[in-house]
């Protein structure tokens, strides 16, 4: 019979993947290996001759099956890391960004002082989880239009051991009280370019959760429309925007009564981030 190694089951992977044009075929080969193996990244590298048992293989050879046909590994696997905290997911929450990091960081390193946050469209509750867990004496609700969505955000906040109050609500439908903080990152993507989305987006992951109408800014007129009746004085609102959205999202603001509106740029250069002062 033959013997795997490490190594050797690594250097296949990579060329199946490669072959199959799978974006970051070493990342996803060294992320299968390392889960399957119960080992972190690293070690792969430590004992490359380490032999791979048969279930070990199996498992992998499965997983490596649905990859190639561009389902997203996240899913196959069941989880992803957002902010170094692991996150359930499944076909009904979208997969979170490590891009959507960057409103994590901004609202740890600038909100300390925050003490209510209102989250709109929590999907899997990796946003307001990380700010739990960073965010001192803040009492945080979460929202989501789908009650089985809910759950899996409720099954995230147990297992990063945080405390935040889930509920069900169409935007503001459900919320009575006043927020410091409401932040959202909420579906922005136009439905012209939902279509030009790779296959391992589009075909997996939930289209409610990624598109938006009125060329993807229905979510961010809806919420301003009515965000002065839940922030605090001073309060203040954050979203996460698409690339193409800042003048629109503060026309929109500068509409509904908002005037300190300041937009922040990802690593990138594009517009990810504007911040609403009440």
């Amino acid at each position: 019979m033959e013997v795997w190694t490490i190594q050797k089951l690594l250097d296949w992977l990579i060329a199946q993947f490669e072959k199959n044009k799978i974006t970051n075929p070493k990342q996803n080969a060294e992320t299968i290996i390392s889960h399957v193996l119960k080992v972190k990244r690293l070690d792969i590298y430590l004992q490359p001759e380490k032999e791979i048992s048969d279930v070990q293989l199996n498992t992998i050879l499965e997983i490596t099956s649905r990859r190639k046909k561009y389902e997203p590994l996240q899913y196959i696997l069941g989880e992803t890391e957002f902010y170094g905290y692991k996150i359930i997911v499944n076909k009904r929450v979208l997969i979170p960004r490590p891009e959507t990091e960057l409103l994590v960081e901004k609202i740890i390193n600038e909100e300390k002082k925050a003490s209510s946050m209102l989250e709109i469209g929590t999907g899997s509750g990796a946003i307001v989880i990380a700010l739990a867990k960073n965010l001192d004496n803040i009492k945080i609700d979460a929202i989501d239009i789908l009650k089985d969505v809910l759950k899996i955000a409720e099954q995230n906040a147990k297992l990063n051991n945080v405390e935040i109050n889930f509920f069900q609500s169409d935007i503001f439908e459900n919320v009575t009280d006043k927020y410091d903080l409401i932040i959202s990152n909420p579906p922005y993507i136009s439905q012209t370019d939902y279509e030009e989305l790779p296959v391992e987006i589009k075909d997996f992951e939930p289209k409610s959760a990624l598109q938006a109408m009125n060329n993807g800014l229905y979510f961010y007129n809806e919420i301003l429309k009515y965000a002065k009746e839940y922030l605090t004085e001073s309060g203040k609102i954050y979203f996460e925007i698409g690339y193409d959205q800042a003048e629109k999202i503060t026309e929109m603001a500068m509409k509904n009564g908002f005037s300190d509106i300041q937009g922040f740029k990802d690593l990138n250069g594009f517009d990810r981030i504007v911040r609403i002062i009440n």
